[in-house]
């Protein structure tokens, strides 16, 4: 059998920083379906960069060893002449989407192959039809969800045909449902002939379709072998979380309501994203924001600190509407943590990232800065530019500066995405230490299970309307939600565990 990826001895560390892959000896040989796990800041996505060459010729640094794929040397080849041969998804799909509509992303790398504009239009068809996303084609990217934008990123890569498909953190912003169809669009790529590569954080069902498990860590590969034996590591280190039962249920929520949407609804571009949204939240309450891609979530919670204006309808915070005020005036009583970390940068060192907050509102008492750093493993990245770092990292710097503002009001928006198993942990602890401060958490999220270890009140929306309100014991048993295709079941996640004991 052929030998599609090698790496031989390979060593690589960005610009200023330390060695970042240490060694590593890889063979993926044709036909392969290759899942690759490990920590956050383990090396796992910069050992997908080396595939399709954006190491060394984008990202500059230092790399010792070689790399081929389908016999070619990728240190002497431009990235351009490696997009027949690998594809890449990165994490960051606001980085990969440029375009001025869906149609027009995707149909972008097909012209440069010089396909004809049949075939072009053929394959967008069967495509957007197979991931049910052919309603977003005339869409712009900028106004799609997060799930949203990484389907139309994998579609655009997809389309290319490469002989390698490698996806960083492919299932991350998706719900059960997006998820379901890139597992089956990725088995169908491999039983073609094809090399499918994942780089994931989470365990899933899409594991049994692979050939071979890695496990990275600390810039090499630690463990090679086949999904449940990939698994029974994954638990064991912590790499995917292990939640105590949340025992707390809002014993220090009052009745005081310290935030509000009356009627709210949003429009943009002539669509309706949300429809007469009328909710309350409690002071010292933990609340979480849940339901499919394209929901509306996100476009909620950036009315609460002014970053969107209502269309209709009215947002009331501590008895004020906010509708005259900017969202520098309302960052000190609510702090929001983008989906999107890097939207949230704009110091060059993570040192200053976390404190700037701080300096901007006036806040002199730095004490828990320190218990922040240690909590979130974020001493080692002090000195470094926030923009240099895994996605992960990014994460982790992006929530602790929001975190070190101590607003009124938490907000975070998929907090959990491209992270490890500790960090997930550690921001149960937080949170968790949180409430007893009195302050209100709002969690926007796909991960139900991390939901039910942080809150105690879920809201369910659905095509831009509140759909339910309550217990997310009950809610997750919602026969209704769960027909309907709004919830998934838990019973997936229950039994993955359970086999990995």
């Amino acid at each position: 059998m052929a030998t599609r990826v090698r790496l031989k001895r390979v060593h690589y560390h960005y610009p200023d920083t330390k060695w970042i892959l240490n060694g590593v000896d890889l063979a993926i040989d044709s036909g392969e379906y290759t899942v690759i796990f490990g920590a956050s800041g383990s090396g796992k996505s910069t050992l997908g960069y080396l595939f399709n060459g954006l190491i060394p010729h984008f990202f500059g640094g230092t790399l010792k060893g070689s790399v081929t794929v389908n016999g070619i040397d990728t240190k002497h080849t431009a990235v351009s002449e490696l997009f027949s041969h690998v594809g890449l998804v990165i994490q960051n799909s606001d980085a990969q989407l440029f375009n001025s509509t869906v149609e027009n992303e995707i149909a972008f790398g097909l012209e440069s192959l010089g396909l004809s504009a049949g075939e072009i239009n053929k394959r967008i068809e069967d495509i957007t039809s197979a991931l049910d996303i052919a309603d977003l084609l005339e869409r712009s990217p900028e106004t799609l969800s997060g799930g949203e934008k990484r389907l139309v990123s994998i579609v655009a890569v997809f389309c290319l045909n490469p002989s390698v498909l490698l996806l960083d953190e492919p299932y991350s912003n998706l719900d059960w449902k997006g998820i379901q169809l890139v597992r089956n669009l990725l088995l169908q790529i491999h039983q073609s002939g094809k090399n499918v590569v994942v780089i994931e954080q989470r365990m899933g069902r899409f594991m049994q379709d692979s050939t071979r498990c890695l496990i990275v860590d600390q810039g090499k590969i630690r463990f090679e072998g086949d999904s449940s034996d990939a698994q029974r590591i994954l638990v064991k280190e912590h790499l995917v979380p292990d939640y105590p039962k949340r025992l707390r249920q809002n014993k220090l929520a009052d009745n005081d309501t310290i935030l509000a949407t009356e009627n709210l609804s949003f429009f943009i571009d002539g669509n309706r994203i949300l429809k007469k949204v009328s909710l309350e939240f409690r002071r010292g309450e933990a609340v979480a924001i849940v339901g499919q891609n394209g929901a509306g979530k996100t476009t909620l919670i950036k009315h609460f600190n002014g970053l969107l204006k209502p269309t209709d309808g009215k947002v009331i915070l501590q008895g004020e509407d906010v509708r005259g005020k900017s969202p520098a005036e309302l960052a000190r009583r609510v702090g929001v943590c983008f989906q999107n970390p890097n939207d949230q940068f704009f110091k060059a060192q993570v040192k200053d990232e976390l404190l700037v907050g701080q300096r901007i509102l006036g806040e002199k008492d730095a004490s828990g800065f320190a218990e922040i750093c240690h909590v979130l493993d974020l001493h080692e990245l002090l000195d470094r530019s926030p923009y240099r770092l895994s996605e992960g990292q990014k994460k982790r710097v992006a929530v602790a500066s929001i975190l070190a503002m101590k607003p009124d009001i938490l907000v975070l928006d998929e907090p959990t995405v491209g992270q490890d198993g500790r960090f997930k942990e550690a921001i149960v602890k937080i949170l968790g230490a949180l409430e007893n401060t009195g302050i209100t958490t709002i969690i926007v999220t796909h991960d139900l299970d991390f939901a039910q270890a942080t809150t105690d009140r879920w809201i369910v929306l659905h095509d831009g309307q509140v759909v339910a309100d309550g217990d997310p014991s009950d809610i997750r048993c919602d026969r209704q939600l769960i027909f309907k295709g709004i919830l998934d079941t838990p019973a997936e996640k229950m039994e993955l565990h359970a086999e990995a004991q």
